[in-house]
């Protein structure tokens, strides 16, 4: 499958179709309509009809110079063609625009995947306090995930 897609900012109407791939991908929607503005999506057109639909997207929650990347998330039928690594790579040049110097993330599934993005894994005890109050930390992600750093 060629990849001729591109990452683009969401927009507030964006947010059912997140919602939507995040459920069909089993990650969590809790939390990101507020942070809306700050995340990339990708579409892929419907050629019969000219319709869009989403397959892709990934955002980032910030707190001050600290960003929490979330929902990394590729449709099924999309996966292994590059999106999540060019998703990656978009949001970290939205985060380092926004002068965002520390990225981190949460996950169950995905640490091996973001280990060769970059990322660590560092003790919860490195975040900055602000973002534990977010809803990744203190309802979706409680315990089991790893907390990774972008080094």
């Amino acid at each position: 499958m060629s990849n001729n897609f591109s990452p683009e900012r969401a927009k507030e109407s964006d947010y059912s179709s997140i919602s939507a791939l995040l459920e069909i991908t089993k990650l969590p929607p809790d939390g990101i309509e507020p942070h809306l503005e700050n995340f990339l999506i990708i579409r892929h057109p419907n050629e019969k009809d000219g319709s869009e639909f989403l397959i892709g997207s990934v955002g980032l929650e910030i707190y001050g110079e600290s960003a929490l990347l979330r929902s990394l998330a590729v449709h099924p039928d999309f996966q292994g063609a590059g999106l999540g690594t060019q998703l990656v790579e978009s949001i970290t040049e939205l985060a380092k625009k926004n002068g965002i110097t520390r990225l981190f993330l949460l996950t169950d599934t995905a640490e091996r995947y973001f280990v060769k993005k970059g990322f660590v894994v560092v003790t919860r005890d490195r975040v900055p306090e602000d973002m534990k109050q977010s809803v990744e930390f203190t309802t979706l992600c409680t315990s089991s995930p790893s907390m990774m750093r972008e080094i």
